[in-house]
């Protein structure tokens, strides 16, 4: 099946880079950019109707607490000012929304930040069908990706993706990608976009079997690595 080009497209040979978590923090987004980035990850919250930018979870009693399986910190909320932030990158780098929970409203909210910045790369990847679907709906020109973290949820993502085309692919945890299960996905004309990927020799691996996008912390490092 022939796959639609997506998330590769730009000027730049291999898989697209994306900054993991880079988004979150506007401040940081400069040095992403520079170091190569194709695109900045946004881990994105609706909270009583605003946007918050955070990868931690949240307790669900009212304080400040975020919390990861391996770590607890304390901080205030961070609202994101999404349609600025798709200004101030002003088409230099294209932003990957991973969007954290369900609300009423996430996808006319990014419809909203879409039609403000017209000219912007926009990807989408969600754990929940019905977030994908939506979003469709309010935004058709984003691509969008279904987030895979254990392999139920792949082999879950190939059964619903023969019935509805929406997703253009997977944003899936890298330690469940083979060759075999890239080319499988590739077969269905679906793209891949593997995460985390901090070490220069898995991404080269993932880069040779054709993986469509691959997200990092270490933005220098995998470019130097894939682009040299």
């Amino acid at each position: 099946m022939e796959r639609r080009p997506g998330i590769r497209l730009g000027a730049n040979p291999g898989p697209a880079i994306i900054a993991h978590q880079q988004g979150n923090r506007p401040e940081l987004a400069k040095a992403a950019v520079e170091a190569g980035a194709d695109y900045l990850e946004v881990d994105l919250w609706l909270h009583r109707g605003r946007f918050e930018a955070r990868h931690e979870r949240r307790f669900p009693w009212r304080l400040p607490v975020l919390f990861e399986k391996w770590y607890l910190r304390f901080a205030p909320r961070r609202p994101m000012d999404l349609i600025r932030l798709m200004s101030e990158m002003d088409g230099a780098v294209g932003l990957f929304l991973d969007l954290k929970n369900v609300g009423a409203g996430v996808g006319q909210r990014v419809a909203d930040a879409v039609t403000a910045n017209s000219g912007l790369r926009i990807a989408a990847s969600a754990q929940r069908w019905a977030t994908l679907r939506g979003l469709s709906s309010d935004a058709p020109g984003i691509d969008l990706y279904y987030s895979v973290d254990v392999l139920p949820q792949l082999d879950l993502f190939l059964s619903l993706s023969a019935r509805d085309r929406r997703p253009r692919g997977v944003s899936c945890r890298h330690s469940l990608l083979t060759r075999a299960v890239v080319e499988r996905l590739h077969e269905r004309g679906l793209e891949v976009v593997a995460w985390t990927v901090d070490d220069p020799g898995r991404a080269e691996e993932l880069s040779r079997w054709g993986v469509d996008g691959i997200t990092t912390n270490r933005v220098r490092d995998i470019v130097a690595r894939l682009r040299a």
